[in-house]
């Protein structure tokens, strides 16, 4: 799909000052260079070659608001003026959790940069930062805030309200309450030196999640939403053909998951309000560039009771008919998917960056793909130079695509081995037999079938996870994956830790692995995939 790099009506300003409305999840400058994915590289791009842009503040990653860059280096003394003597007139809206917030009040702390890019309030050194703030709304015990700052520290109104006890919404970092996003948006920009100011209106979803409420929204909003989103995928066009395009509620879609292949979308739906709008979303896939969009319908209920066409048409919703199979790309990997073939494709695009470090760690070593589905990590470690790649699943048809999958990119299947059993039996029979595996990969269903009944990942995951520890070979390797929604990454990193204890190996590592740039967390972390890696000796 053709992405644009900067959305045309972000832009608010456009002569000797360039002035945008930033979206959140972008930096402003310095990001992955190999990416070019930061603000001034997006505009760079956009602008076509014409494209000296002049720094002079930032907003932080989470953040939206008004940013305004010099397009001309004659103007750069003159704004850096306004900003040295504090001059420059600026005004931040924020939401928070907290009953015991003043009306109004003057924040005036002193500011350390620590390590981990954090920022701390000292009682002596640091940097005088100064604001005030007074309370627009309050419903409940969450307050709309209007801050006004004096000076221009890094994180410094983070910091000041989280220091008087009222932290940012969604501000992980300094101990927010639960949000979408940081909730911080710079609503408003004044520089007296070139007699302009300019305003970036406040998201709709500041007002949702002060008022508690979890709604689509407006025709509109949502179109602007999923734009945004399609937008900040910008860097991942050259790398992958297929990606996540929204990811719910962290890209102000909640009850909506796009996923990309090729040129072709997955709509995803798992609200009622998601589910009643199904026709209005698909057409809108389409407006922003989809040739087609099959719908996945995910109702919050037991769906082994439910039809699966009723569930997963094998035609498209919108727009015509993708090839069957139909081959995407990452990077020079390729894999076939299955557009119409149930709720799921062939290919969890959300594992991207996953399929990538397995293939990184792979070299040489001898990888279990339990629950291999298609095989999509096996074709990373094969492709990274696994010595052996053993493939467990209870299809017949998965084990056959993960071969076809594996002749795709040729890479030879007569190397690897393709089991098909319960991962419950075959754990159990490898470890009497002394099998040892550099890397396991543990990447069950939430829900699904075993040959002795059915799997559920809250009642068996722990002892899935105990019986995968139990074949790894010193200094082994478990990626753990779970996609289960009520789990969460804490949850998974305790049961991981657990069960390394029960097989009584000693943990050298245990770590969270990021989410990728098309799998924004939501405001309990991760979602729905949490992934961690687990080293033993």
């Amino acid at each position: 799909m053709n992405i644009a790099p900067w959305r045309t009506e972000r832009i608010l300003w456009n002569d000797e000052l360039l002035v945008v409305d930033k979206p959140p999840g972008l930096v402003v400058h310095g990001g992955d260079a190999t990416a070019a994915d930061d603000v001034v590289s997006r505009l760079a791009s956009w602008l076509e070659g014409d494209a000296y842009l002049g720094v002079h503040q930032r907003l932080d990653k989470g953040a939206s608001g008004v940013l305004a860059f010099t397009r001309r280096r004659e103007l750069n003394a003159r704004v850096a003026a306004d900003f040295e003597r504090h001059e420059v007139g600026r005004r931040y809206v924020a939401l928070v959790a907290s009953h015991a917030l003043r009306p109004a009040g003057q924040l005036e702390h002193r500011l350390l940069p620590v390590k981990g890019g954090k920022t701390r309030v000292v009682r002596q050194g640091g940097q005088i930062a100064r604001a005030s703030y007074r309370v627009l709304q309050r419903v409940g015990g969450r307050a709309l805030v209007e801050l006004t700052p004096r000076t221009g520290r890094t994180h410094q109104l983070r910091v000041q309200l989280a220091a008087i006890g009222a932290p940012i919404a969604g501000d992980k970092l300094y101990g927010g309450p639960p949000a979408p996003r940081l909730m911080l948006h710079a609503e408003h920009l004044a520089l007296p030196s070139v007699g302009l100011s300019f305003d970036a209106p406040v998201p709709a979803a500041f007002d949702d999640w002060l008022h508690e409420r979890e709604q689509l929204g407006s025709s509109d909003r949502v179109r602007a939403a999923l734009s945004d989103a399609l937008c900040l995928r910008h860097s991942l066009a050259g790398a992958a053909s297929a990606f996540r395009w929204a990811n719910g509620s962290a890209d102000d879609v909640p009850g909506v998951v796009v996923d990309v292949y090729d040129e072709w979308a997955t709509l995803s739906l798992s609200t009622d309000d998601a589910a009643a709008r199904e026709d209005e979303l698909a057409r809108a896939l389409l407006e922003l560039g989809a040739r087609g969009v099959y719908a996945k319908r995910r109702p919050r209920a037991d769906l082994r009771r439910q039809e699966r066409d009723a569930l997963a048409p094998t035609e498209p919703v919108a727009g015509i008919v993708a090839p069957n199979p139909l081959t995407v790309r990452e990077r020079d990997l390729s894999f076939a998917v299955e557009l119409g073939d149930g709720l799921s494709t062939g290919l969890f695009v959300d594992q991207r960056d996953g399929r990538a470090r397995l293939r990184e760690l792979s070299v040489g070593g001898r990888v279990l793909n339990l629950f291999c589905y298609t095989g999509s990590f096996s074709v990373a470690a094969a492709a990274g130079g696994a010595r052996q790649v053993t493939n467990v699943d209870l299809s017949a048809r998965a084990l056959s695509r993960a071969r076809e999958n594996l002749a795709l990119n040729g890479l030879e299947a007569e190397r690897h081995r393709f089991v098909k059993a319960d991962a419950f039996d075959w754990l159990a029979r490898a470890a009497k037999k002394g099998e040892a595996f550099e890397i396991v990969v543990l990447d069950p269903p939430s829900f699904g079938t075993r040959k002795k009944g059915s799997f559920s990942v809250q009642r068996d995951y722990p002892r899935l996870v105990e019986g995968a520890v139990r074949v790894l070979a010193a200094g082994g390797r478990l990626i753990a994956i779970t996609n289960h929604r009520k789990t969460s990454r804490d949850q998974l990193r305790r049961i991981v830790r657990d069960a390394a204890a029960r097989a009584g190996r000693q943990v050298v590592q245990l770590k969270d692995l990021p989410s990728g740039l098309d799998c924004p967390d939501g405001p309990s972390g991760p979602t729905p995939s949490k992934s961690v890696l687990l080293t033993v000796r």
